[in-house]
């Protein structure tokens, strides 16, 4: 059964959010953090990763990763190093000794799976595809086009170029992009989450949580109880759990530390 953690606090402690769920950080090659930078706005508007977020998980693979990157690609009107630059990730890789990637620049590889919705064969930033560990640091946050904009949503990011050719069916090249890799660890930034027409111009809301799973889709089926709204019509969701990517059957998921019910509180949706 998957276990999907749920730990409150005036700021974000990842430590305990893995404890709950048995996770301890262990020796690896290459790990990549993918956090949610979509803009330059702050964390603090709920639109993107809280960067403490990031330097905790930097701090706990310290002497344990031989490579550790940060990788998102170019926004929808920013590219990611300049909203990398501006939002201070590049500079807390530096001082951590980890490498900024921008996936829309990377070497890309093609990779040919049977997609659903992705070109066959499809070219994926080598960084990615290298990793041994992929830690998915998503903001919960409502969306204009997929109702919630959670860990599927982030990973979706992926996609190096032209994002928006698979807009029509964009539930279905989430499953593609989860084909080619599915993270190892979520980790969700619910401190500051956005509602109402998000994902960029939705209203801060402020739930002192952070979430983390091993699998995908129960840690944002179990965000989706917590914001009010029922999962099973959030097609992304479905789809990911009917293609065998992660757990969306509430009944068999393990919620630790607080429960849904004592943390709900209902989003307003675009």
């Amino acid at each position: 059964m998957p276990a999907v953690s749920v730990v409150r606090g005036s700021s974000p402690n990842v430590k305990k959010a893995l404890d709950y769920i048995g996770f301890e950080p262990r020796e690896c090659e290459i790990l990549v953090i993918k956090p949610h930078l979509c803009s330059s706005m702050q964390w603090y508007t709920g639109a993107t990763t809280d960067p403490r977020i990031i330097e905790q998980l930097l701090r706990l693979y310290e002497g344990l990763a031989s490579e550790v990157y940060v990788v998102e690609s170019d926004g929808y009107s920013q590219g990611a190093d300049e909203i990398a630059r501006e939002l201070g990730i590049i500079e807390l890789c530096e001082h951590y000794g980890a490498r900024w990637v921008n996936l829309s620049r990377d070497i890309l590889i093609p990779v040919e799976r049977d997609y659903l919705a992705l070109e066959n064969p499809f070219p994926t930033p080598r960084t990615l595809l290298k990793a041994d560990l992929v830690i998915n640091v998503p903001k919960m946050k409502t969306h204009s086009m997929l109702t919630v904009s959670l860990g599927l949503a982030n990973m979706f990011r992926i996609i190096p170029r032209r994002k928006e050719v698979y807009y029509p069916k964009i539930s279905e090249a989430i499953c593609d992009v989860l084909m080619i890799r599915t993270p190892e660890l979520t980790v969700m930034d619910a401190g500051i989450a956005m509602e109402g027409n998000g994902p960029l111009k939705g209203t801060p809301k402020r739930m002192g949580l952070t979430l983390a799973s091993r699998d995908p889709v129960a840690i944002d089926t179990i965000a989706c109880r917590i914001m009010g709204i029922n999962p099973i019509h959030v097609e992304h969701i479905v789809k990911a759990g009917y293609y065998g990517f992660g757990e969306y059957a509430e009944k068999r998921i393990s919620v630790r530390g607080e429960s849904v019910e004592n943390v709900r509180t209902r989003f307003r949706v675009p």
